[in-house]
């Protein structure tokens, strides 16, 4: 029962960190028009990867490997 729970909440961490990166992602698309917003850029793209290395061990409980750009 208590790994049922576990991995629930894993499930709930990882549709919120794939929501995090959709939303991440158009931001991105919209700075990447902008040429006077390349320190924004950096940062949604610092944050996309940090969400994406999040996801990699949780991914693992479910024995799915992601390998990202």
């Amino acid at each position: 029962m208590e790994a049922t729970q576990t991995q629930d909440k894993n499930i709930i961490r990882i549709t919120d960190i794939l929501e995090q990166i959709k939303e991440l992602n158009k931001m991105i698309d919209l700075h990447k028009s902008d040429t006077g917003s390349s320190s924004m850029l950096s940062q949604y793209e610092y944050m996309r990867n940090e969400f994406v290395e999040e996801l990699k061990p949780l991914f693992q409980d479910f024995q799915i490997t992601i390998d990202a750009a």
